[in-house]
């Protein structure tokens, strides 16, 4: 399993820009910029406007979820342990 896979998985459903499907078109499309192939379709510019629209969807699908359940592992009110206190 990839990083995208689970990615996917966990938040497809929040964020529909982690969907399978769109990881691969970026996929696709970024090796196909960085790796020449004189058969390969050219890039677009609709091609690159799906891009920043998914990215543009991506970022508020993660906001979203962030506001609506923080990850506590990074909750500002909880201090890691110290030597002092036993951690």
């Amino acid at each position: 399993m990839t990083v995208e896979d689970a990615v996917s998985a966990q938040f497809t459903i929040d964020i529909p820009a982690f969907a399978k499907p769109t990881f691969e078109r970026f996929r696709r499309t970024r090796h196909s910029a960085q790796y020449f192939d004189p058969d390969a379709a050219p890039i677009t510019e609709a091609d690159a406007s799906w891009a920043l629209e998914k990215a543009g969807d991506a970022l508020s699908g993660v906001r979203s979820v962030l506001e609506s359940a923080p990850p506590g592992r990074f909750d500002e009110s909880r201090q890691a342990p110290t030597a002092e206190s036993g951690g």
